[in-house]
């Protein structure tokens, strides 16, 4: 059975910042009623997303210094994280199709699973290298003599490898998918 899990300011490092998995962390105080009602959502949706994602509170009044560090001005305030990243958030007492759209866009986003965070890195690794390619590529058309500078070979060649290793990752990702 999962729960949310009340962080402080002494492991919201451990609990958020470091955690494997995609983490919401309410910011709430017990005087805010808007943040009470969003706190069966939060129950619902940690037992239904048990091993994908992590669901936390923190109250604001006990521990400022997140409050402070992440600049909380209005409660009840849901940030999301991924790889200790700040990611995204929902302001105000939101409905559970909302929260649960995040959820779910912050997993296609980021995924938990071994495999989801493989493909999650190597498409953005082979799209950036494809953006670098073509910036060199248009360089390289640029440069009247490459015999100026020596080096300008070695990279010529070197940027030739990766272009080469850059396909290979393409492939290995496309049997990835399959």
């Amino acid at each position: 059975m999962s729960k949310i899990i009340e962080v402080t300011d002494s492991n919201f490092e451990e609990e958020v910042l470091n955690s494997d998995l995609p983490t919401e962390v309410d910011f709430w105080a017990p005087w805010c009623g808007p943040c009470k009602m969003v706190i069966p959502i939060y129950e619902k949706l940690a037992e239904e997303y048990s091993g994908r994602f992590k669901f936390c509170m923190i109250n604001v009044d006990e521990n400022r210094g997140m409050a402070m560090k992440y600049q909380i001005k209005s409660i009840p305030m849901q940030k999301f994280f991924s790889d200790g990243e700040n990611v995204d958030e929902i302001l105000g007492a939101a409905p559970e199709d909302m929260i649960r759209g995040k959820v779910e866009d912050i997993l296609s986003r980021f995924p938990s699973s071994e495999k989801g965070r493989l493909k999650t890195i190597l498409y953005s690794w082979v799209e950036h290298n494809k953006q670098d390619g073509k910036k060199f590529s248009k360089w390289k058309e640029k440069v009247e003599d490459m015999e100026v500078e020596p080096v300008y070979n070695s990279i010529v060649q070197a940027a030739q490898e990766v272009k080469e290793a850059n396909e290979r990752l393409s492939q290995l990702l496309i049997e990835l998918e399959e």
